[in-house]
C-alpha cells in the first residue's frame, strides 16, 4: 500500500512539474502581435479616422491603444491562443480613462476581439465587424 502512495505521489509531482514548465495555466499574447504599432488613417467602416492611435503590446499581455498624445483610450490586459495569422483575444480593460474607438462604442471593459496578422509589419484588430490595420 505505502508502494502505490509513493507511486502516485511520484506521478501527479512529474504531471505538476511538466504543466509548469510548459507554460499550462493559461492563455498569453501571440507572439507576432508583441510591439508598437501605428493605425492606418481610417477604420474598415470607409470613415471612422483612427489616424492617431497608437498601439503598443507587452509580452506580458499588458496593452495600451491611446492617440499619440496620451489622450484617453483603452489599456489593460489581453491573452488569446497563438493560432497563426487569426483567432481571437481577450481583453480586460482599465477602469480608468476607458473611451474606445468611436467605432468600437459598444465595447465593454471585458471583450472579446479579433486579430489578423497580414504580415510581419500589419496586423488588424476587429470588434463586431469593425477592423483597424496597425503597422509597426
Amino acid at each position: 500500500m505505502k508502494r502505490i502512495l509513493i507511486t502516485t505521489l511520484a506521478v501527479i509531482t512529474v504531471i505538476a512539474m511538466a504543466g509548469i514548465f510548459s507554460g499550462c495555466g493559461g492563455s498569453k499574447v501571440p507572439e507576432r502581435l508583441i510591439g508598437q504599432w501605428e493605425c492606418a488613417d481610417l477604420a474598415s467602416d470607409g470613415y471612422t479616422d483612427t489616424s492617431f492611435y497608437a498601439l503598443t503590446i507587452e509580452k506580458d499581455g499588458t496593452f495600451s491603444l491611446y492617440d499619440e498624445t496620451g489622450n484617453p483610450g483603452i489599456s489593460g490586459t489581453m491573452k488569446g491562443d497563438d493560432t497563426g495569422k487569426l483567432g481571437i483575444l481577450e481583453l480586460s480593460c482599465n477602469e480608468d480613462d476607458f473611451d474606445p474607438p468611436v467605432c468600437w462604442a459598444k465595447m465593454q471593459k471585458n471583450s472579446r476581439v479579433r486579430y489578423k496578422i497580414m504580415d510581419e509589419n500589419t496586423i488588424r484588430l476587429g470588434y463586431v465587424g469593425i477592423w483597424l490595420t496597425f503597422t509597426k
